[in-house]
């Protein structure tokens, strides 16, 4: 008994049987690898060596824009002190901007201190807080650390109070780095955001002097410690006998939360890593300040604290480290500062910006521009679990034009297929809404419309017809025909009717699809065959997928060269729709080309051809999930080209016939005499008459006779 005839003998099964065989799971391993990978929400390396993630990469696109006011804004949304930092600090955004690999980097830093002097009047401080809360915070010391932390504190809703032993708020700025390198009138500019914010600042006052350290833990929710390196020395002094959170000459803290061993007390900046650049210090006052944040509102203080480490680069440069440490341009601390950029420099210079920001693949994809601002989104929503993201998971076209344009190579469509094949091991998938399409698979393997024989008159086909479901479905008579040819070129050519098992790989069904693959293997090997020549693109690309042993080409591969049909289309223009499951399949693509144009056609190809051909809307069996989103899809394919359009995939063809667009099936341009735009017109085939134009092809297939009676 044959595969088929074994198939057709079963026992019919409910659609959401057939779960068995589970494989492990990899839906989470690929999201894990696009949230670690894809550049659709950043950073751009700026923006990633950045101690700060101040957004340089905004900033200066703004100002390339001239939005001068806008840009600065945009600054101190993570920075308050955007002038200081424009003379002093030590720029790590520019050690990895991409522009290195064609000159040198965009001098960021000098954008930046170019939007501070250029602001007018009083600085426009960012100064909205959240609401209040009751509790209330010390810092200790009034440098770059603790005055950042003071900021951020305050701007989460608490009371903050600074101390200062000196008389003066500011610690290295003012007292320690020289007016020839940071002009004081910038620094003062900067700081009074301190006090606009309403910071108590007690100066004059020395922690473990003046006031004791259980003191301050007895009237404030939390204490930070970050009084600079040498404050850091002297208040391990002054707190001997308090148990002082010390390491050597440094105040001891987790790397990551800031926390000391006294519960409530954090330590950060040159207190606990030692004399470093401004913009280090800044930072390690912001973890510390993020991590009590977390701490006061009942939070894990490691739950969302930034590594220790920055993350690796998304954007990596061409050149090597050499010839990249050879065009850095150093920090320069210990000469007077430059003159500024004028205006029309600074605008020059943002311009020579690369604009390192990603979401080509949402821009190029119906589905992830209605579903996210980025793969990275749908790859989180996956690790929490597929049930509750089913319509998500299953509204995808699997057409891996995400990859193709993808700088990465990030396929956000196998990450998807994936959840699907989960979602079918934990029983939830296939959904009610493609009972329809599993059915019509059933019907693909079953008996009835399945047929599996070599070239009528021989007993053994080394090569078989492949006719998938589609084309039998809509024309008979081509399907027929292109056999003819195909036995005409290669002699001994067999048949294969049988569904390609996409439908159940496409919803998630791997076991279905693997038994699929398994009888038509077995039917292969029954017949002697060792090629598949398929008539769908889609059943090429799933054939090969599944069946490795196996060599596959499609019809227009072997045909173009060999079959000269008549010249019917005579200067007739067209427009190709590739199909998205041919991306990787030059030879398709020509072979296609060459009959169109063998027929006397024109082509004129649409920008989304080859291997960055856009789905026509039906694929990954989206449409009863999401109709609309499908018809949008295949909208916008329609909408490519105003010139009628050739596929080679029967399926594809009904897709944009749906929406109106003129489509006509590369066989039906061929063959069919009657007049271009009429048989391009013409309705889909309907349901019911495609399961009988089946039935009609595999009697047709049934009555052939050997070549040699014709």
């Amino acid at each position: 008994m044959s595969a088929v005839d074994r198939t057709a003998a079963a026992a019919p099964q409910p659609w959401w049987a057939a779960r068995e065989v589970p494989q492990p799971p990899h839906a989470e391993r690929l999201a894990d690898e696009i949230l670690t990978r894809c550049r659709g929400e950043g950073p751009a390396n700026c923006v990633n060596r950045c101690p700060l993630q101040v957004d340089a990469r905004g900033y200066v696109q703004l100002t390339a824009q001239g939005r001068f006011a806008e840009a600065l804004q945009l600054v101190r949304e993570k920075l308050p002190f955007p002038g200081t930092l424009g003379y002093v600090c030590a720029h790590p955004c520019e050690l990895h901007c991409k522009r290195i690999d064609e000159d040198s980097a965009v001098r960021i830093r000098d954008i930046k201190r170019f939007l501070a002097e250029r602001e007018e009047g009083e600085p426009h401080h960012i100064l909205d807080c959240e609401p209040d809360r009751a509790a209330a915070v010390a810092v200790v010391g009034a440098g770059p650390a603790g005055l950042l932390a003071a900021h951020d504190l305050r701007r989460h809703g608490y009371r903050v109070t600074v101390f200062e032993k000196e008389a003066a708020i500011g610690g290295c700025l003012t007292q320690k780095i020289p007016s020839w390198r940071l002009p004081r009138e910038v620094v003062l500019r900067d700081l009074s955001v301190i006090a606009a914010l309403g910071i108590e600042v007690r100066t004059g006052v020395e922690v473990g002097r003046d006031i004791g350290l259980p003191a301050l833990r007895g009237e404030f929710a939390a204490v930070l410690l970050l009084p600079g390196f040498a404050g850091a020395q002297r208040l391990l002094l002054l707190l001997d006998g308090e148990r002082p959170p010390g390491h050597g000459r440094l105040l001891a803290a987790d790397p990551v939360t800031c926390e000391t061993e006294l519960p409530g007390v954090f330590a950060g900046g040159d207190a606990v890593s030692g004399p470093a650049t401004v913009i280090s210090s800044l930072a390690l006052g912001r973890r510390a300040a993020a991590s009590a944040h977390r701490l006061l509102t009942g939070a894990d203080p490691r739950e969302g604290a930034l590594p220790a480490l920055p993350g690796p680069l998304l954007w990596r440069l061409d050149i090597d480290e050499a010839e990249r440490t050879r065009r850095e341009r150093t920090p320069v601390m210990l000469q007077p500062f430059t003159p500024p950029l004028a205006e029309g420099e600074a605008v020059e210079e943002a311009k020579r910006c690369l604009d390192c920001s990603c979401g080509l693949c949402v821009k190029d994809c119906e589905f992830l521009a209605s579903y996210c601002r980025s793969p990275k989104e749908l790859a989180r929503q996956v690790k929490m679990g597929v049930k509750d993201v089913l319509k998500m998971v299953y509204s995808c076209n699997i057409c891996s034009l995400c990859a193709e344009v993808c700088p990465v190579d990030l396929d956000t469509g196998a990450m998807l297929l994936a959840a699907r094949r989960e979602a079918v091991r934990q029983g939830v998938g296939p959904l009610p809404a493609h009972k329809p399409i599993v059915s019509y698979y059933r019907a693909g393997v079953g008996g009835t419309f399945t047929l599996a024989m070599s070239e009528p008159g021989r007993q053994r086909s080394k090569r078989l017809f492949f006719t998938g479901c589609a084309l039998p479905a809509v024309s008979p008579r081509n399907t027929l025909a292109v056999y003819d040819e195909l036995r005409r070129n290669y002699p001994g050519t067999g048949v294969l009717m049988y569904c390609c098992g996409a439908p159940a790989e496409l919803i998630g069904m791997e076991a279905d699809f693997a038994r699929t693959c398994q009888a038509i293997q077995e039917n292969a090997e029954r017949l002697g065959a060792e090629e598949l020549i398929a008539a769908c693109p889609d059943c090429a690309h799933t054939l090969k997928a599944g069946l490795p042993g196996l060599k596959v080409t499609t019809v227009w591969e072997a045909l173009a060269g060999r079959w000269s049909p008549p010249a019917l289309r005579a200067g007739a223009r067209v427009a190709i729709h590739d199909s998205c499951k041919a991306h990787h399949e030059p030879a398709t693509h020509d072979g296609v080309r060459a009959l169109v144009s063998g027929a006397g056609a024109v082509i004129e190809d649409v920008e989304y051809a080859r291997e960055k051909a856009r789905c026509c809307g039906f694929g990954g069996m989206i449409y009863p999930v999401d109709p609309k989103l499908s018809q949008r899809i295949t909208q916008r394919r329609a909408d490519e080209s105003p010139l009628p359009m050739v596929t080679y995939c029967a399926g594809c063809r009904s897709a944009l016939a749906s929406r109106g667009k003129e489509t006509i099936h590369i066989l039906d341009l061929l063959l069919d005499q009657d007049e271009l735009h009429a048989v391009a017109r013409r309705k889909p085939t309907g349901s019911l008459a495609r399961y009988a134009n089946r039935l009609r092809t595999k009697w047709a297939f049934r009555r052939l006779q050997p070549a040699s009676a014709r």
